[in-house]
């Protein structure tokens, strides 16, 4: 019997529409029209200060964000995760590992969501406040679903994503354009980017083989602001209610 080659392309996107996605539109979040949440993925990051510096201007413009940490990252960064909470900003499980949640069996999911928690706990000095969970990656199945649940989990979706976490300094201005043509097309939503990418001890790595590859985000703090000050001049409106009033209906 011969067996038809499938291009990795064609898998991928076979794969993808197996799983489900934290993709949704504004409206079926119910988010008020010209309303921005802030959402950023793989923190805390101390390298460069990049998330100290983010903080800076998110508490400069008093905008509560929510913030996706990789529990490898918060156990080296403890100070970080007290700060955000510290200043009101939500803190959200991203899993311990930088491995794609879709691509873990049930069993593997599950204890990188209980590890996720418990570190970020750890770094707070307390239980999480909110049990809320994104997926590394974007993308989960519905075994992975079931899990979620059982843990008491409740999803953070985004709609503006702009996969900034493959670009690298150099293209700053596309991003900040893409949010922007987002954003404006959906007339709000949940803007998604990365204060750091994967795990800490990776990213030193490939930080110090390339300063200037994609594992800097340096830049990340500039384009946000950046961003803020666009939105804030077309009379959108950097939402700061309980997360839950969004994701938990």
């Amino acid at each position: 019997m011969r067996y038809k080659f499938i291009p990795p392309v064609v898998f991928f996107a076979l794969f993808l529409a197996s799983c489900m996605s934290i993709n949704h539109s504004r409206a079926e979040l119910n988010i008020p029209p010209s309303v921005v949440y802030l959402s950023f993925d793989d923190g805390p990051n101390a390298l460069d200060d990049t998330t100290a510096r983010l903080l800076d201007i998110l508490k400069k413009y008093q905008i509560k964000a929510v913030f996706c940490l990789l529990g490898e990252n918060a156990e080296r960064a403890p100070n970080l995760v007290k700060r955000m909470y510290d200043e009101g900003h939500y803190i959200v499980n991203h899993g311990y590992s930088d491995k794609w949640a879709s691509k873990m069996k049930p069993d593997e999911f599950r204890n990188n969501l209980r590890s996720g928690e418990a570190a970020i706990s750890k770094a707070l000095g307390r239980d999480m406040p909110l049990k809320l969970y994104r997926p590394q990656g974007g993308f989960y199945n519905s075994a992975q679903e079931k899990i979620i649940r059982d843990e008491g989990y409740i999803l953070v979706p985004s709609n503006i994503r702009v996969y900034d976490a493959v670009l690298d300094g150099t293209k700053r201005d596309k991003v900040v354009k893409q949010v922007i043509e987002k954003v404006k097309k959906q007339r709000g939503g949940i803007i998604l980017l990365h204060d750091a990418r994967d795990s800490c001890v990776q990213a030193q790595a490939r930080f110090e083989k390339d300063p200037k590859g994609v594992f800097n985000r340096s830049w990340i703090p500039d384009i946000v602001e950046e961003i803020i000050n666009i939105f804030l001049n077309k009379g959108f409106v950097f939402n700061n209610p309980d997360i839950l009033t969004v994701i938990g209906n």
